[in-house]
């Protein structure tokens, strides 16, 4: 996938865009995403709200399989467990996104999600690829 292709299937995506996610990178199955911390995302205790850091796992787990699947119609997550690790407190996140298995109509991902040196989220996602 070219990177016009790219920039424009992440303009489709304006959730992405309201949060501040940012693609650093995604190619080769991988991918790496960043969304900066801002007090807006936060539940009463000062954290990261968990439905945040599952948005941010889900996004790295999508663009770690888009660029993989060029004659793709659509791609969408049919499932995701999340595992909260440790509180996210006034901390940048970075999630890292892997493809452990491609297959015709589904793909499953491993994203582990960062603050700082610390792992705060474990998931797995299971997409379903229209083609």
């Amino acid at each position: 996938m070219n990177k016009s292709a790219i920039r424009a299937r992440w303009r489709s995506i304006r959730v992405y865009e309201f949060l501040g996610i940012r693609v650093e990178s995604a190619s080769g199955g991988k991918a790496r995403l960043r969304l900066p911390w801002r007090e807006e995302l936060t539940q009463p205790l000062g954290y990261t709200h968990g439905g945040i850091i599952a948005t941010l796992a889900d996004a790295a787990a999508g663009w770690a399989l888009f660029p993989e699947v060029d004659d793709a119609t659509g791609c969408t997550t049919l499932q995701m467990q999340v595992n909260f690790l440790a509180p996210v407190v006034k901390q940048d996140m970075v999630a890292t996104a892997r493809v452990v298995r491609l297959g015709r109509t589904t793909a499953l991902m491993d994203v582990d999600v960062r603050a700082g040196r610390k792992l705060c989220a474990k998931a797995l996602v299971t997409y379903h690829i229209k083609r």
